[in-house]
């Protein structure tokens, strides 16, 4: 009997990619995995992905929720509190309790849910007689600065509400690089973000294995620490094998959006080390003058780019990009609504990534040695920043002026330096090593190997007790 493991991803694309890089790694060590999503998020992966064998290994099934898919800010603070309802404890009673009734042979043996739709989903696990596992897309550092939140509270370093007490760069925890008091993860959504990861911190306390899309050697004291509080499982970064052999691959991933893969011919056809990639992913929206400065600045390089502008990345209908600017940058440029990431990534031509440092980007651009110019914009986005520039040593920041713009000038000297320096050099060298590093924690023997396989076998375990 093989184990089967019910996945329940929150439905954002952000959220559910990592988990389907997840569900593919459990088909690979002989699990059947059945994938739960909203309606919404199901229809969108099927629709904007053409039949591939991914597919082919993973049950996906969905249920209603009465909410726009999470694609927008707003929609995340709304989208989390309206799934306690949707696909809340009771429907995954419900939901696991269908599948047990048609699968007499194959019977849900485990649940791996997302730390966001972990809340109350304890008892309905005790009640089956499942492990439970969170799965935790983003850094260990960001979980450590929610978990530790209220003992902030409790030191004055922090109000009740989550607003740090003084305006100023501070090292709130000792395993982790200083922050500065604007950056902290949670203040893009005020008081409830905050209070809901205190909440989390409870939730997960309980639970045996907390696996991270991360890998031990970049988060090595906040591990440490964090694991003497939870049961802390770095497993990632989770890339595709495919990507971690060879530089060039035909797999199409699982995506939210149609990806424009005509922009792969246009980079067979660019120098090597030449490219600038710009994206901001899958929530950034720009001004209509930041996106101006942003197209000038581009112009002003004279270097070859690939920007990936979503049809809703600008606000307003009227929002456009500068006059004649197409027609100047025609020879040199590819604009694409959505781009295949990794393919582009692992491309040789790609000599940098501006991105908007979600930690799927991050780790993306680490396990393709390529250098970042860091352009955050919300979340866990300024911490992620933190560790690519003062730590890692593998980017620049992109600062922006007193009225939050980064100017065209910024944007020009980012790259110069990045590409032509002694400092973008050491940068680009550390990048290559990294990359290294990171393909090794996942090769057998390596560290996030090691932990993927401690729970494989833990899973098949318990299927003979």
């Amino acid at each position: 009997m093989a184990p089967h493991a019910l996945l329940i991803p929150l439905p954002a694309q952000g959220h559910v990619n990592p988990m389907m890089q997840l569900a593919w790694k459990l088909v690979s060590n002989e699990f059947f995995v059945t994938f739960l999503n909203s309606d919404s998020n199901h229809n969108r992966i099927l629709t904007a992905n053409t039949p591939n064998s991914f597919f082919d290994n993973i049950r996906m099934i969905s249920v209603p929720v009465e909410i726009a898919p999470i694609d927008t800010l707003k929609g995340i603070e709304n989208g989390i509190e309206a799934l306690a309802k949707d696909m809340g404890p009771s429907v995954i009673d419900r939901v696991i309790q269908e599948i047990n009734a048609r699968e007499e042979e194959n019977k849900v043996t485990c649940i791996i849910a997302d730390v966001w739709m972990c809340f109350g989903l304890q008892p309905v696990a005790t009640l089956h007689k499942l492990p439970l596992a969170a799965f935790h897309t983003s850094p260990v550092s960001l979980f450590a600065m929610r978990y530790f939140s209220a003992h902030l509270v409790s030191l004055g370093i922090l109000h009740s509400d989550g607003i740090p007490k003084e305006n100023k760069k501070t090292k709130y925890l000792p395993s982790m690089p200083a922050l500065h008091s604007g950056d902290l993860p949670w203040l893009w959504a005020g008081e409830y973000m905050f209070r809901k990861g205190i909440r989390m911190g409870e939730e997960i306390k309980p639970i045996k294995w907390v696996l991270f899309n991360s890998f031990l050697e970049i988060e090595a004291p906040v591990v440490e620490t964090l694991s003497k509080e939870v049961g802390v499982y770095p497993i990632g970064p989770l890339i595709p094998p495919e990507f971690l052999h060879s530089r060039t691959t035909t797999k199409v991933l699982p995506s939210f959006w149609k990806n424009d893969t005509g922009c792969l011919q246009w980079l067979h056809k660019q120098c090597a080390d030449s490219v600038i990639y710009i994206s901001f992913g899958s929530l950034a929206v720009l001004s209509e003058k930041q996106l101006e400065e942003l197209a000038l600045g581009v112009e002003a390089t004279r270097r070859p780019f690939l920007w990936v502008v979503r049809s809703d990345l600008m606000k307003g209908s009227q929002a456009v990009l500068p006059a004649g600017f197409l027609d100047r940058v025609r020879d040199r440029g590819c604009i694409v609504s959505w781009a295949p990431q990794l393919e582009v990534l692992s491309h040789p031509s790609i000599a940098c990534f501006v991105t908007h440092c979600g930690w799927n980007s991050v780790q993306e651009s680490i396990t393709m040695g390529v250098p970042m110019l860091c352009w955050p914009y919300f979340a866990d986005q300024f911490l992620n920043r933190t560790y690519v520039v003062d730590v890692w040593k593998l980017g620049l920041p992109l600062n922006a002026n007193s009225q939050g713009m980064i100017e065209q000038e910024e944007f020009v000297k980012g790259v110069e330096i990045l590409l032509e320096s002694e400092q973008g050099l050491e940068i680009r060298e550390g990048a290559r090593k990294l990359k290294i590093i990171a393909r090794d924690a996942v090769k057998d023997g390596g560290s996030s190997s090691n932990n993927f396989n401690l729970f494989v076998t833990a899973m098949k375990r318990q299927l003979n007790e």
